[in-house]
């Protein structure tokens, strides 16, 4: 079930499905009759959604394919919230069942509780809290459902890319969007092969799990807060410690691959521009290698490397940390080493 908060915003075909519904519920002895109402009326609108978790308790969870990226989609998406309201009502049930109305159910509270009580609590709140500093907008004089969403700030045209995203349409602002803060990427301790997240278990900071970078690049694409888009420094500094381990990409219940995340936005924050020391000294890595095979150099670079002075000159160059030794070269490399051998030695 944990997982299927994730897995579940992916419908069969690839579509995306989103909470909105997440945990109406009605008492256990009328789940029967309001599943198949409820069934009934995603058919009406032509909705898809995939129900999932408590079940013995009448608590559903659910994600529907809604359409919070057009006007039309969103019409929508208020029509079948209303009348989704009224059958859960019409079952004696409520609008929250366990996280709570905040500002996505607030202004349907007054179809469970009418419209009396709603402004009883509105009085209530104007005594104690008379400057709307606690929670404004939750429970009473709240915006509307349909406003503030989170995809209305994003581009409505796929930004240009590297990568190919088959798994998103192309379209590198719907493989952000994958990420729906299930935050599995922030568990301290995991057991079997999973491995995520590296970087958020050595530093505890939100900014160094998948969650977090998903989420900044998120903000970098909708522009209010990350304003110098792929350019940003916040977007750099939260990637920079992201091993490319791929972990994300197994373990996430979504699929979130960062590595790939991280390669699109630095191919663009760089793009024109010089890069930092240790891009060309690490990147081109294999490229160093081999032309030190190549000319039958590496004697000659162990003994520099040797030198302490030069050493240093060296990782300082190359923006290596000045701790790290740097590590000796083989005289032979392996491949010429193999073509050596005779074949039978070779054959084992």
């Amino acid at each position: 079930r944990e997982d299927a908060s994730g897995t579940a915003t992916r419908m069969p075909d690839g579509s995306e499905a989103w909470p909105g519904w997440e945990d109406c519920a009605v008492p256990p002895a009328r789940l029967g009759a309001y599943l198949r109402e409820f069934r009934t009326l995603l058919s009406s609108h032509g909705l898809r959604g995939t129900p999932y978790g408590h079940f013995g308790d009448g608590c559903i969870h659910v994600r529907i394919d809604f359409d919070l990226l057009t006007p039309a989609g969103v019409g929508r998406f208020r029509r079948f919230s209303e009348e989704l309201a009224e059958l859960v009502v019409a079952h004696g049930g409520s609008l929250s069942g366990e996280h709570g109305d905040g500002q996505a159910r607030a202004e349907l509270l007054p179809k469970m509780y009418g419209e009396q009580m709603v402004a009883l609590f509105e009085r209530a709140k104007g005594l104690w809290d008379p400057d709307d500093l606690l929670n404004p907008g939750m429970l009473v004089r709240p915006a509307p459902l349909d406003a503030g969403l989170r995809f209305s700030v994003l581009p409505r045209e796929p930004v240009p890319v590297a990568f190919g995203y088959a798994a998103d349409g192309g379209d590198f602002s719907a493989a952000v969007r994958r990420c729906v803060g299930v935050a599995k990427c922030r568990t301290t301790q995991v057991s079997g092969a999973a491995v995520m997240c590296p970087s958020f278990r050595a530093t505890g900071e939100e900014r160094h799990s998948t969650r977090g970078r998903a989420r900044l690049l998120h903000e970098m694409l909708a522009g209010e807060l990350v304003t110098d888009g792929w350019r940003s420094t916040e977007v750099r500094d939260a990637l920079d410690l992201c091993l490319s381990c791929k972990g994300c990409r197994s373990d996430c219940p979504v699929e979130v691959d960062m590595a790939t995340y991280k390669a699109e936005f630095l191919h663009h924050h760089y793009e024109g521009r010089r890069r930092p020391a240790a891009h060309y000294s690490m990147g081109w890595l294999p490229v160093w290698l081999r032309w030190a095979a190549r000319t039958r150099t590496a004697p000659v670079v162990n003994a520099l490397a040797a030198v302490r002075p030069l050493a240093a000159m060296a990782k300082r160059l190359g923006g290596i940390a000045p701790e790290r030794g740097i590590p000796r070269l083989a005289a032979e490399p392996f491949t010429r080493w193999w073509r050596r051998r005779p074949r039978r030695a070779r054959e084992g």
